[in-house]
């Protein structure tokens, strides 16, 4: 089976993004997993299929999201960017000026969003179901540890500067929380976040399912901000500077168990289109 695709990125975070509203193809966790190594196939940290019909329930299309070890999972925030991108390069959404108007569907819910040339900004779900300092199994130097939900699940750690965090210690440290009994049986992305000089959080993220650091998490810098806003570190809207070196912006509206409103926007860019026989 041949099948064609857009490598894109969102803030480097990278993805495989394949048109399926034809229905005609199926791809096997190994085959994903597969076009997603680094080594043997396109590489990229997920692979992204856009369905049309009855999932999209009713709007442009339905975005499912596989991470790079060929596993789905519900939501991913630079993914949907992504995929915007991705849909109005194919002609769908509404034209409104100089923007193209989404509304697509996801395995966490529905997602609006904008895109403007190389950028793109969506209205997503609530971040939800936050929890401060979590007993975990890991020891110092991490300290204080917080959970939230944003399509998918994210434990926020502050640190002193993530920034300077060797790629060894984001590993290490991630790879422990990510499986710390505390967050199971499910696991959890693991966002290590550092408030800078000016005003700006800084994010190293360990990613499930990747199962390495990313160069940049959109739906972590949502939980990272409103984690931190919840401090009084950081008012909406919060710039988040990447990995990558790449910047995104999280606005939210507040209420005790996260935020409401929320929005994310940035880069989401076309690298190369290919096809690859499986």
């Amino acid at each position: 089976m041949r099948i064609e695709f857009v490598k894109m990125d969102g803030a480097a975070n990278d993805f495989i993004l394949v048109d399926n509203r034809g229905g005609k193809v199926t791809l096997s966790r190994e085959q994903i997993a597969r076009l997603c190594d680094r080594r043997r196939g396109v590489g990229g940290d997920g692979l992204i299929v856009i369905e049309g019909g009855a999932a999209a329930a009713g709007r442009d299309f339905f975005m499912r999201f596989y991470n790079g070890n060929g596993e789905e999972e519900v939501m991913c925030g630079n993914g949907a960017r992504c995929s915007a991108r991705f849909a109005a390069d194919l002609g769908l959404g509404t034209k409104n000026g100089s923007e193209v108007v989404l509304s697509f569907m996801t395995g966490s819910g529905p997602i609006e969003a904008r895109v403007r040339g190389e950028r793109a900004w969506m209205r997503l779900m609530d971040a939800a179901k936050m929890q401060h300092h979590l007993a975990t199994r890991v020891p110092a130097p991490l300290g204080e540890v917080h959970f939230m939900t944003v399509g998918t699940r994210h434990a926020v750690v502050p640190v002193k500067d993530a920034a300077r965090m060797t790629s060894l210690e984001v590993f290490e440290l991630g790879r422990a929380l990510r499986n710390d009994p505390a967050f199971a049986p499910e696991g959890a992305n693991i966002n290590f976040v550092s408030l800078g000089g000016d005003g700006r959080l800084y994010l190293r993220t360990y990613e499930k399912g990747v199962e390495a650091e990313t160069f940049a998490c959109g739906t972590g810098s949502v939980a990272s901000s409103v984690v931190f806003a919840h401090q009084g570190k950081v008012k909406s809207p919060v710039r988040i500077v990447q990995h990558s070196g790449d910047e995104l912006t999280a606005s939210f509206e507040l209420v005790p168990t996260g935020a409401v409103n929320v929005a994310l926007d940035g880069p989401a860019s076309v690298n190369f289109h290919g096809w690859a026989d499986l």
